[in-house]
C-alpha cells in the first residue's frame, strides 16, 4: 500500500528524525531504518512551494516521491497560484517534470498518457553505503539498548 502525503506530508520531514529516535527506543528498530520508511511515503506539493518548506521536502524524500499538489477547489485561487509559482521557480527543470507528471506516472501507470518513465536508480555505490550505514546504526542501537533488539 502506498501514502500520498498532502501540503509537503505535514510535519513528517521536519520531525522525522526525532520521531525516528523515539520509535526506535520503543522497537528495538534501527533510527536508519525508520527514517527509510518515513521517505518510502509520497509527498504533494499541496500549499507548500514556498522556499524554506519545498528544499527540506525534496532534500527528505525519496526521488520520485513528490508530486504536484493545488488543494482545489479548498484553498483560494491566489494562494494554489502562488504555491505553483513557487515550485516554477524553485525546482530544477528536470526535477519540476518529475514532479509536476513523471512521478505520478511511475505512481498510477494507468493515467500515463504513453511509456511509463522507469523509477529512478540510485548508484551501486550509494546503495552499498546505505546498506552499510544501517547495519552499523542498528549495531550500535543493539549495543546501547540490548533489551529493545530481537
Amino acid at each position: 500500500m502506498r501514502f500520498v502525503l498532502s501540503h509537503a506530508g505535514g510535519f513528517v520531514p521536519y520531525s522525522s528524525h526525532r520521531m525516528a529516535v523515539a520509535i526506535a527506543a520503543d522497537t528495538g528498530r534501527s533510527p536508519l531504518d525508520v527514517l527509510e520508511d518515513f521517505r518510502g511515503f509520497y509527498f504533494d506539493t499541496a500549499l507548500s512551494s514556498s522556499p524554506a518548506a519545498l528544499p527540506t521536502l525534496l532534500a527528505f524524500a525519496r526521488p520520485g516521491h513528490v508530486l504536484f499538489g493545488s488543494d482545489w477547489p479548498f484553498a483560494p485561487t491566489a494562494a494554489g497560484q502562488y504555491f505553483a509559482n513557487g515550485l516554477d521557480t524553485g525546482v530544477d527543470p528536470g526535477a519540476l517534470q518529475a514532479v509536476n507528471r513523471s512521478n505520478a506516472e511511475v505512481l498510477f501507470p494507468r493515467l500515463a498518457t504513453g511509456p511509463v518513465p522507469a523509477p529512478p536508480a540510485r548508484p551501486l555505490a550509494a546503495r552499498v553505503r546505505q546498506s552499510a550505514q544501517r547495519a552499523g546504526a542498528r549495531l550500535f542501537f543493539r549495543l546501547v539498548q540490548p533489551g529493545t533488539a530481537k
